[in-house]
């Protein structure tokens, strides 16, 4: 699958809101990376760095396939995976993810809940300055939390930037309140027990300065984080961004020496695949962060002579699929869903598409995530297997219940690669008796077109991995659901919730999904989860297409990439859990430093 990146102008607010979770816009290409890992998770072809003493200096090159138009106001930015690389230079987040899938504090010192997982007390870890010198507080937190669910504090007399983003995250957080110097209150009006996985939100709430969220005119560019590097003014959008050694940063590796290594980082904007695959090769670049199908097999090849070092991961990872509307004619019939199920031959594609590189998604939940599910077909997924005779049954079907043959809009972006695997597509369909047209559109248009419900089926990529719980945003509806589900979805029971694009109202998934989140107990929540999966499986509400395959590519002399344990409460040294190797929000640039 060929990813459009969400580096574009923004169209509409809630195109904002879509592109705030690094959400992107996929059409079936080329572009998508799949299970070359040796052990189908995280692997690093690199020599044993156990016994390397990192270095200190230096100055680093970080190739990105995109740029961040909106700047870096974070509760109103536009981040993809590339703007998420570059605040995580900057910004630090009150929690992270670990290697097992838990979440541990991070800025916070301990994150706590009540017995009815309605209240969670937030204690900050002591001693942490922000970039200009000023120190971390419960003021900050609440500002920031505040800006992120878009409601100001009333008691603050200076202007504040308040979020358009975050408030669907975090509909159900009632109030947030410093209840002390260094301490936080969250208050809910329903249980969260996976709240500090929305701490996180995919490394995309971090914590911002007093000075940049009370600069309303210019937040997107003063940049002030608690990160292991601080924005000092060098930002040529398309081009470049240059960040340089924080000072003040508050971590240590496991000596306790002061992080970050490297002096400076410069983040390209590299949008071909020819020049992110010279760059590295020529070393003009140092290291990148790419999906890229055509480019991976080549970084493969080097690592595996011994010329380039490569992270690689697709557990954990998103998922490339086909959204589709199910508000109108003809997706609301699943007859149609399933003609188009079973009429896509996936394996076929895979190779002709995407060089077999991929791995079939089984469901929503990728390897590494609870509720993943194995495979039940041939085709590698839990979708119908092909078979064109069964997608015409389906096709004749649709047209017994309408009067109309299937006929549909396939949406893909505005490339020549897109439409020759858009071409493809409407060639598996067209044989099993449907009618498509192809619409390709550019890539702000083609995003708005999915918020606004004007389209019937469009190539997407979106649920990384993380805590199952930050996808309830996509799937669940608060307006009572047809239980059972009947085969034409009616109109009464829409979605009510604007970024459910498809627009289905499950009962299963929306109770499901709102259980999971009340308990802590794994098995409850891996069944439940599991439920869901099904639950999709069974309607065809999504069809689900490839794992995506995230790589990290870097010379020889680069080293430090995702090895760096994680702080403990009682101390800011990296002595404790191993961080989350899963790449769909980037590595952590502390540790990085470079030989020479």
């Amino acid at each position: 699958m060929i990813r459009y990146r969400a580096n574009g102008r923004s169209v509409t607010k809630a195109v904002a809101a879509v592109m705030v979770f690094g959400l992107v816009a996929a059409a079936c290409g080329g572009n998508s990376g799949g299970g070359n890992s040796a052990n189908g998770g995280s692997t690093v072809t690199t020599a044993n760095e156990a016994n390397l003493k990192p270095q200190y200096g230096g100055d680093a090159t970080f190739a990105l396939e995109a740029d961040t138009t909106g700047g870096y106001c974070l509760s109103e930015a536009q981040l993809a995976i590339a703007g998420i690389q570059v605040a995580r230079s900057l910004y630090d987040t009150l929690t992270v993810p670990t290697a097992n899938g838990t979440y541990v504090p991070f800025l916070a010192q301990s994150v706590t809940p009540n017995a009815t997982f309605t209240t969670w007390t937030i204690n900050l870890r002591p001693g942490i300055t922000f970039s200009d010198g000023t120190p971390l507080n419960a003021a900050d937190v609440r500002d920031n939390l505040n800006n992120y669910r878009g409601q100001a504090d009333p008691g603050d007399p200076k202007p504040l930037v308040t979020g358009e983003l975050f408030p669907f995250v975090f509909a159900s957080v009632t109030s947030v309140k410093a209840t002390g110097p260094m301490t936080v209150t969250v208050t809910m009006s329903k249980p969260w027990a996976a709240f500090p996985a929305s701490l996180y939100s995919y490394g995309r709430l971090g914590i911002m300065g007093e000075a940049q969220m009370h600069d309303p005119k210019k937040c997107y560019i003063n940049l002030v984080g608690t990160g292991p590097f601080q924005f000092k003014g060098n930002w040529v959008p398309n081009s470049h961004m240059v960040v340089v050694k924080n000072p003040h940063y508050w971590r240590k590796d496991k000596d306790g020496n002061a992080l970050p290594y490297l002096n400076q980082i410069t983040f390209q904007t590299v949008l071909e695949t020819s020049n992110l695959i010279g760059n590295l090769q020529s070393k003009t670049s140092d290291l990148a962060d790419t999906d890229n199908d055509i480019a991976i097999p080549k970084f493969i090849t080097a690592a595996k002579n011994g010329t380039m070092h490569l992270l690689e991961s697709d557990t954990d990872t998103e998922i490339a699929y086909t959204l589709l509307n199910e508000k109108t004619e003809p997706f609301n019939h699943y007859s149609a869903r399933a003609a188009f199920a079973y009429a896509v031959n996936r394996e076929e594609y895979n190779k002709l598409r995407q060089g077999g590189l991929l791995k079939s998604a089984s469901g929503p939940f990728a390897p590494g995530v609870i509720g993943n599910l194995p495979a039940t077909g041939a085709n590698g997924t839990n979708l119908p297997d092909y078979d064109v005779a069964k997608a015409k049954q389906y096709a004749a079907q649709y047209k017994q219940e309408t009067g109309h043959t299937l006929t549909f809009q396939y949406g893909t972006t505005n490339d020549a690669d897109s439409l020759t695997s858009a071409l493809l597509i409407k060639s598996y369909l067209e044989a099993a008796g449907m009618k498509v047209s192809i619409r390709q559109t550019d890539q702000s248009q083609y995003i708005n077109d999915a918020i606004q419900g004007t389209y019937q089926a469009l190539a997407w990529r979106n649920h990384p991995g993380f805590d199952p719980d930050t996808q309830t945003i996509w799937w669940t509806c608060s307006a009572p659901a047809p239980n059972p589900q009947p085969a034409v979805f009616p109109v009464a029971k829409k979605c009510d919730n604007p970024v459910n694009f498809s627009g289905f109202n499950d009962a299963v998934i929306n109770n499901d999904m709102a259980e999971a989140r009340g308990t802590t107990d794994v098995a409850k929540r891996t069944q439940l989860y599991e439920s869901v999966n099904k639950e999709f499986a069974k309607q065809l509400w999504e069809l689900w297409g490839y794992y995506v395959l995230w790589t990290v590519p870097s010379q020889t002399n680069v080293h430090g990439i995702n090895n760096l344990a994680l702080p403990t409460a009682t101390s800011v040294n990296a002595v404790g859990d191993k961080p989350f190797l899963g790449l769909a929000s980037g590595i952590d640039p502390a540790p990085l430093w470079m030989s020479k």
